[in-house]
């Protein structure tokens, strides 16, 4: 994948002159995309999904705030180039044990829950992207039951 990654980054870093300090980023875009993906996936792009995609990035990378602008264009352009999932799932997988990847799902379901509703093709995504990463699906569904007790929203319709 790193060839895809290394096209992304240089179509930014000539059109801005920014460059980021670490070179070994490919998982940490990898999981802004998947991020990102799930945010737009039912149409609704909220500012506050964009701040949460922030907060974990920093969490999960961490990456320096003030690369946080470089990291998003780079997520945003692979999103425009609609590069498929396995790509980036993959490094992923290539890259973090199952309990990361767990909470990768969990982080997923946040984006999706943080405007209170759980649309469908939000959860479909998030269900093919938790397939993708090996997850099985009963850690998928706690995933997804946590998450919505964790926003207060309704967990019968499992």
């Amino acid at each position: 994948m790193s060839g895809i990654l290394d096209n992304l980054r240089n179509k930014i870093i000539n059109d801005t002159e920014e460059s980021i300090s670490h070179v070994d980023m490919d998982d940490k875009i990898a999981l802004g995309v998947l991020l990102w993906a799930v945010a737009s996936s039912d149409s609704k792009f909220l500012d506050i999904e964009k701040e949460k995609i922030k907060e974990t990035l920093i969490r999960y990378s961490k990456i320096k705030p003030e690369d946080i602008p470089f990291v998003l264009r780079l997520i945003q352009e692979a999103d425009k180039e609609r590069i498929d999932l396995y790509t980036f799932t993959s490094e992923i997988v290539d890259h973090l044990g199952y309990p990361e990847r767990v909470s990768i799902i969990e982080d997923l379901f946040r984006i999706a829950c943080v405007d209170r509703d759980l649309d469908e093709r939000e959860l479909e995504l998030i269900r093919d992207i938790s397939n993708l990463l090996h997850l099985s699906h009963h850690d998928f569904i706690t995933a997804k039951i946590k998450i919505k007790k964790e926003f207060g929203m309704d967990t019968f319709s499992v």
